[in-house]
């Protein structure tokens, strides 16, 4: 399928811009400087909180959409693992909060280069344990809980749930991935086809791991590559939504073939003609807005029923 026109001019903004040959400090500004301001959906409620965990302090913002809910999505923002924050992806969050009819928990994560692998795993894990011993201080059932992420943040969220299964902590009910980054790629069709001149290249998803990790070897780390492990039986329920013109598609929907295999409940979404990172230019593109909406009602659905 063609580009989407509307992303399609998303696509023409970036065309020039190669994250890869900046200074972070600079693409922190430009991201931030240049993200669209998604509708600013009302809110029964808007807090910010922090929990600590082994000297760390971790900032987050606790979304309650009208009508109250006892369910949760704990979400995790994307970025490469070195930009983003709160704010960054408060839109992301409200239209959550509002299309789900559930409580949004988004987490501000330690970003690298400042601070390397695991600390971002880390933060994601300690982060839903948090959300376990705090369930009724934040008025939401233990037992409708799930992790959301995407892209860098859908990494986290799959490694989060490997981690509390290996450790045989209370599962989340659901996983929903958006384009999920799941390990290092150098073969498939998605990344020969779409790993230049779609917004996210080739040389940027090189350049973000060179950041986060610590090692050539870390790359080959099922905390950052869990694409490669084999032992996925137990598994949160997952969705897992791709874009057609993304270069992490593939690894997406290889990671998805691995579930069924494992017989672990999945549901695959490829979104026709959409770009990496279109949930951040929802409002720009109608068939994103469409696509995000109709996936976080379906996150709901899945909580709640």
């Amino acid at each position: 399928m063609v580009l989407d026109p509307a992303a399609e001019k998303i696509v023409g903004i970036f065309r020039n811009i190669e994250l890869s040959t900046m200074a972070v400090g600079d693409v922190r500004t430009m991201m931030g400087s240049n993200s669209v301001s998604l509708k600013k959906e009302e809110m029964q409620s808007v807090q910010d909180l922090a929990f600590e965990h082994h000297g760390c302090r971790i900032p987050c913002r606790l979304y309650e959409p009208r009508g109250g809910s006892d369910a949760l999505i704990l979400y995790l923002h994307g970025g490469g693992f070195i930009f983003g924050d709160i704010e960054l992806f408060d839109g992301v969050a409200r239209s959550a909060a509002k299309n789900s009819g559930c409580k949004v928990l988004a987490v501000e994560y330690r970003l690298a280069p400042e601070h390397k692998f695991p600390a971002a795993v880390e933060d994601a894990e300690e982060s839903y344990l948090w959300v376990l011993n705090n369930a009724g201080k934040l008025g939401i059932d233990p037992q409708k809980i799930a992790v959301a992420g995407d892209s860098a943040g859908a990494n986290l969220t799959v490694v989060t749930g490997m981690r509390l299964k290996d450790a045989g902590v209370a599962l989340p009910k659901l996983e929903t991935l958006f384009y999920p980054a799941l390990g290092p790629d150098l073969f498939t069709e998605s990344l020969r086809e779409y790993g230049k001149g779609y917004f996210l290249t080739k040389e940027s998803i090189t350049w973000f791991g060179m950041l986060y990790l610590n090692s050539e070897q870390d790359f080959f780390n099922p905390l950052f590559a869990p694409i490669i492990r084999t032992d996925l039986a137990g598994l949160p329920e997952a969705i897992i939504v791709t874009a057609e013109h993304d270069p992490l598609r593939d690894q997406g929907e290889m990671y998805l073939s691995h579930l069924y295999d494992a017989g672990v409940p999945a549901t695959g979404i490829r979104a026709k003609g959409l770009i990496h990172g279109f949930l951040n230019f929802a409002d720009l593109i109608p068939a994103a807005q469409s696509i995000a909406a109709m996936v976080w009602f379906m996150t709901g659905q899945k909580l709640q029923g």
